[in-house]
């Protein structure tokens, strides 16, 4: 596997505040809360950030929609 490069994590990872209706993080499967801040892909999908972060380093695809992040 192709880990994302570190520019496109830090510059195409959005903070976001998890709304009703995203329910677990699909990395951990734990439940993502209300309120609580998270990470958004560009394509909308939403983890735990410390989730995200790991993911990212070792694989450049959203784990769901497969996505592709720029690698270097």
């Amino acid at each position: 596997m192709v880990a994302a490069n570190e520019s496109s994590i830090k510059e195409m990872i959005e903070r976001a505040k998890v709304e009703a209706g995203e329910e677990d993080c699909m990395i951990c499967l734990e439940e993502l809360k209300v309120g609580f801040e998270a990470s958004r892909l560009p394509c909308s999908h939403v983890f735990h950030g410390d989730c995200m972060e790991k993911w990212l380093k070792q694989s450049h695809y959203c784990p769901i929609c497969r996505f592709e992040m720029p690698t270097d």
